[in-house]
């Protein structure tokens, strides 16, 4: 019985272990896109101005 809590609590913290892990690689991962989506749309703008 006591095995079987220590192994749940293990899997638990694995788990969230893995998900946060997950979490900080897709929220570097879509602010690195922000910021190049930034930059693009900057770009877009300043060309835009110099062709009207």
């Amino acid at each position: 019985m006591n095995i079987e809590i220590k192994i749940n609590s293990l899997e638990k913290y694995l788990a969230n272990l893995v998900n946060e892990i997950e979490y900080t690689r897709i929220t570097e991962k879509l602010k690195e896109y922000d910021l190049i989506a930034d930059v693009d749309d900057q770009n877009a703008h300043h060309f835009c101005s110099f062709s009207t």
